[in-house]
């Protein structure tokens, strides 16, 4: 009996499938590789976090530090209770390359010193939220490493600052000339610009 078996994952929603071409298009090159970082703000039930275990974070020196409050009032859909529990079951088989922080980005953004290939920003809607969170990371993404803004065209809100493009725009704009634009739709993945 395989792991998968003994091992079933428990998902109630799918927001991250659709996303899997561009997902394997842009990280083909970090495949494999020894002592790759990186970061999800927004872990849920663990389905990109297991994406990114299975197919880029493969070699045995290879991390991901998962932040998420893990509170029930903080999921996009309500009727979601025991997400954390999903979490752990779910990402259980590849608990010792998982680094889990359980609390709010804006704060434990502030005290992380380490440092980033990737970041996957997926967490609040909210955008002053996801400009705090993007502000926050920036100095923690490699150069040439690339950061990640989910949910760009969400429009569930009819509030502008209840939406990430706000946010998104916003760091976009501000930060200027420090990054090259890898792909802008859904999602919005960027480069850091390698300092000369």
């Amino acid at each position: 009996m395989g792991e998968a078996r003994r091992n079933p994952k428990e998902f109630t929603s799918d927001w991250f499938s659709e996303h899997i071409p561009l997902w394997e298009s842009q990280l083909a090159g970090l495949k494999g590789q020894p002592d790759l970082s990186f970061l999800e703000i927004g872990a849920f039930e663990g389905r990109a976090t297991l994406w990114l275990l299975s197919n880029i974070l493969t070699d045995s020196t290879s991390r991901i530090t998962c932040i998420d409050p893990f509170e029930e009032r903080y999921v996009y859909r309500k009727d979601n209770p025991g997400y954390e529990q999903r979490f752990d079951r779910n990402t259980r088989e590849y608990i010792d390359k998982i680094s889990k922080l359980k609390g709010y980005s804006k704060d434990i953004l502030k005290k992380i010193e380490a440092n980033f290939q990737f970041i996957y920003i997926d967490g609040s809607h909210l955008a002053a939220d996801v400009l705090e969170d993007a502000v926050l990371s920036w100095p923690l993404v490699t150069d040439g490493g690339i950061l990640v803004f989910d949910d760009y065209l969400l429009a569930k809100e009819p509030e502008e600052e209840n939406r990430p493009k706000l946010g998104i725009d916003a760091f976009l704009s501000v930060y200027r000339g420090r990054y090259e634009v890898l792909h802008l739709g859904k999602q919005v993945w960027l480069r850091k610009q390698i300092k000369k």
